[in-house]
């Protein structure tokens, strides 16, 4: 057999072999990914100003990693309306997490009227960390309150490393209300929104048993908070299923790829 014909039969056989590692992939399952979101509205009887804010846990954005995107609704007038932290518990085996990220895409300032894009929150321009990520294995939650794990701007007792003169810096707005008092017009916030990537979760994480969230505003645990014991739990459907082949035709390519690499091996003697 010619040194050619040899190496077209070879190739067809690991054609074969290659789609029967195909179908042998696609019927592999993916580990389940979902997100949780918490919702909550009140006010804040310091200002009298409607506090709304949100946010989604979720562990398909970042696999192996958790995403906490949290989301600050309504302008502020005071300090006290803007959010600084959130706290939330786990129905598992308690989480060793790490801070690996925190951004906005926009920082405001009001006096003089600026922007920033893209911001680092774990390094601003100047250096220094504004957000912070804070867990306990205590029973009795972190100091002062009942949560074992937490996100903040304000140290509140809890938080251990971030800078800032003022507490509320960096803290999460959605515009500033008219009445908005020298402190506030004043201040760096994050508008809007800020996303946290934390490291180490474990593969039987279940992000259905985080709950019992608590929304901070202001510099103190004193200031208003809003909890909320249960999320929405969401899982994306699963992608349509590929096309397998028939069993007989899995079968048949593998029987094919076998009797080609026979004949090969054959042909190879008969020619020495």
């Amino acid at each position: 057999m010619s040194q050619p014909y040899s190496k077209k039969i070879a190739g067809y056989a690991v054609c074969c072999i290659s789609a029967l590692a195909a179908v042998t992939f696609s019927q592999m399952s993916q580990a389940d990914a979902a997100s949780m979101t918490f919702s909550v509205t009140g006010t804040n009887s310091a200002s009298n100003n409607a506090l709304a804010s949100s946010v989604v846990f979720d562990d398909l954005l970042n696999p192996g990693k958790l995403t906490v995107t949290l989301t600050n609704m309504k302008n502020v007038s005071v300090p006290s309306d803007v959010l600084t932290s959130v706290f939330w518990d786990y129905a598992g085996s308690p989480l060793n997490l790490s801070l690996i990220s925190a951004t906005a895409a926009t920082v405001t300032q009001n006096n003089p009227s600026t922007t920033t894009n893209n911001v680092n929150l774990l390094k601003t321009s100047t250096n220094v960390q504004e957000w912070a990520f804070a867990s306990t294995t205590n029973s009795a939650g972190l100091k002062g309150i009942t949560q074992d794990y937490g996100l903040g701007t304000a140290g509140l007792g809890i938080f251990q490393g971030i800078g800032g003169q003022q507490q509320f810096n960096y803290g999460i707005i959605d515009g500033y209300n008219a009445n908005a008092n020298p402190a506030i017009k004043g201040g760096s916030f994050v508008d809007n929104s800020a996303t946290f990537v934390l490291s180490g979760l474990p593969t039987n994480f279940d992000i259905s048993k985080i709950g019992s969230v608590r929304f901070q505003y202001g510099t103190a645990l004193s200031e208003p908070s809003i909890i909320k014991a249960q999320g929405t739990y969401y899982s994306p459907p699963p992608p349509p299923p590929k096309k397998v082949p028939e069993p007989g035709t899995t079968a048949a390519l593998g029987l094919f790829a076998v009797g080609a690499l026979k004949v090969v091996r054959k042909k190879s003697l008969v020619v020495a």
